[in-house]
């Protein structure tokens, strides 16, 4: 058995820890922060369950790429994440280091999620070579210092995607279906009453005007017989690429929604925000927002799938 210790490191977030969790385990949240410094997102496809990879494309300053993929062993909600992590390329193959060939192909990366005061989060990252030969694990032993300043770089970004979106739910996925097809089904009446809302709950009393300054209204029912008010009205309509709309029940306006289409190849990224009039507004509705709003994606998705 190997006596090579593993790599690890901490960092305490300003953010509720279903948070930071969340955008370790979010497409849409991984593909802002998730990279060197200096590097950028270029594509995300996946899902993130475990058994899935999370395939990613990144982009340096210079021009130059560098590919990866995380297939996930554990997910423990708001707790721990197991993945293997290895280089890769556009195609999705396993590939070597791009700057170290005996750097080991693949490497097991436990992520664990704790309450360190209110509102703040602290996460710790263990990473260790999975079977990997000598000249891997000796490669691995000897970058210890790299490897603290690289997750500094990447835990620096993190931090900076918190701050900026500290007023704001989003959750995305990965629809099997291209934009034009996504697209019709967030805007034709017919199609998105059909699957708008969490599991189990559902559309009546519906009147939609899709055009800036119209206003789409029902009732949502939930699966014990509530009854929800709901009203939106469009603020900004980019075909086939953005939804706005100011969302609240039939008296006050909540928040600012806000559905984006990417195209990931023959796929579609949607990412649904509301965007919070404040923290505190935003940290109230966490416990059923991010659960409510992968539902309903999940939701999406299937849909899309009875449209072909």
């Amino acid at each position: 058995m190997s006596s090579l210790q593993p790599f690890s490191i901490s960092r305490v977030f300003n953010a509720p820890r279903k948070l930071v969790f969340q955008a370790n385990t979010d497409i849409g949240h991984l593909a802002k922060w998730l990279s060197p410094a200096g590097f950028r997102n270029i594509f995300a496809s996946g899902e993130i369950k475990v058994g899935a990879i999370y395939h990613y494309g990144l982009q340096g300053p210079d021009g130059s790429q560098m590919w990866g993929k995380q297939r996930y062993l554990e997910l423990v909600p708001d707790e721990k994440i197991v993945l293997i992590q290895s280089f890769s390329d556009k195609d999705g193959g396993v590939t070597r280091h791009p700057m170290a060939p005996s750097w080991p192909e693949e490497m097991l990366a436990t992520t664990t999620f704790e309450d360190a005061g209110p509102g703040a989060c602290r996460v710790t990252v263990a990473w260790a070579p999975h079977n990997s030969d000598a000249a891997g694990n000796a490669t691995f032993d000897g970058a210890r210092d790299g490897m603290t300043q690289g997750f500094g770089g990447s835990f620096a970004n993190l931090e900076a995607h918190l701050a900026a979106t500290e007023r704001q739910i989003a959750n995305s996925r990965v629809v099997d279906a291209p934009r034009e097809r996504v697209w019709k089904a967030l805007t034709d009446p017919k199609h998105v009453n059909a699957w708008w809302g969490p599991t189990g709950f559902r559309n009546v009393d519906v009147e939609q005007d899709v055009r800036v300054g119209g206003v789409w209204k029902f009732k949502m029912i939930g699966p014990d017989g509530t009854e929800y008010p709901n009203k939106s009205t469009y603020i900004e309509i980019k075909a086939p690429e953005r939804l706005v709309y100011d969302l609240g029940d039939w008296e006050k306006v909540h928040f600012r929604g806000r559905v984006t289409l990417e195209e990931v190849g023959a796929k579609t990224l949607v990412t649904l925000t509301a965007e919070c009039p404040s923290r505190e507004f935003r940290d109230g509705l966490l416990g059923y927002a991010i659960e409510g709003g992968k539902q309903t994606l999940a939701k999406l998705d299937a849909h899309l799938a009875s449209m072909k």
